[in-house]
């Protein structure tokens, strides 16, 4: 999909709602991405656009943890960031720790998180808000269906635990929704993202970590449906190497509850 930045309906209205305060705040990590930042980043403004046709305003919020100079340049100058956006630096290294310092800075009473080298269909956000809307802070919403590319190819419907018989235990041995999620601001402040340093302390797999703890919190990993997102990389939950170390997920609250249902 693509965009040459000249003035359309979309973007009219995007402007004429610069000066209202964001409905969602969507929070994206770059770091060694390169030209896939910027497929990622037209990605965002198509969502934005379509967002706005529905009355909603979006705020991008940019977090560049270490990045390489290639991704530093595509992000600082791409034309789909708008002067309500917010761009920061940091040097923390970490996925975890990125994503808090971006949701620190969003402004939205909902935030979507994305992944600086993935894609989301275009009504992700409308979607994902009329399911908050309805059901408040007791879920997180994700795409219905997960396309995975590159390192592995997969295509799946994710599981709703609203509807579709599903075992938390079986969260030990995969995690069946991805990166990609949407929920009110107050969840992602009472779960935050753990960091990691996966080369020094063997763990890995932030987003199955942050999943499972949200399940362990009370809340349901829900759908906004007919949507979908585009991933690089292998599901987590297969065996992959992460800079040359086999990570596994982090221990938590989720683990000292059901540890005892799996058989």
């Amino acid at each position: 999909m693509y965009f040459d930045g000249r003035t359309d309906m979309g973007e009219i209205k995007g402007h004429e709602m610069d000066a209202m305060p964001p409905v969602i705040s969507l929070v994206g990590v770059f770091g060694s991405e390169g030209i896939r930042a910027q497929w990622s980043l037209w990605a965002c403004q198509r969502m934005r656009r379509w967002t706005a046709f529905h009355g909603l305003s979006v705020q991008l919020v940019v977090v560049l943890d270490r990045p390489d100079c290639d991704t530093r340049r595509i992000v600082n100058e791409h034309p789909a960031l708008q002067p309500t956006d917010r761009l920061l630096e940091v040097e923390h290294g970490d996925l975890s720790l990125a994503r808090n310092a971006g949701i620190g800075l969003a402004e939205g009473e909902c935030l979507g998180i994305f992944d600086g080298d993935s894609y989301c269909s275009a009504n992700w956000l409308v979607e994902a808000q009329r399911v908050v809307r309805r059901c408040g802070g007791r879920v997180v919403v994700h795409p219905e269906y997960l396309l995975h590319h590159d390192q592995a190819f997969s295509y799946a419907r994710c599981i709703d635990q609203l509807v579709d018989a599903y075992s938390s235990a079986s969260c030990f041995k995969s995690y069946p929704w991805g990166a990609m999620v949407f929920a009110r601001r107050e969840v992602f402040e009472a779960v935050p993202y753990q960091p990691v340093f996966t080369e020094q302390t063997g763990f890995a797999f932030p987003d199955w970590h942050w999943g499972l703890e949200v399940i362990a919190s009370g809340r349901a990993h829900t759908l906004a449906s007919g949507t979908a997102a585009f991933c690089r990389g292998a599901p987590e939950g297969l065996p992959v190497q992460r800079k040359g170390t086999a990570g596994v997920p982090r221990p938590g609250v989720f683990f000292s509850r059901h540890l005892s249902e799996v058989g």
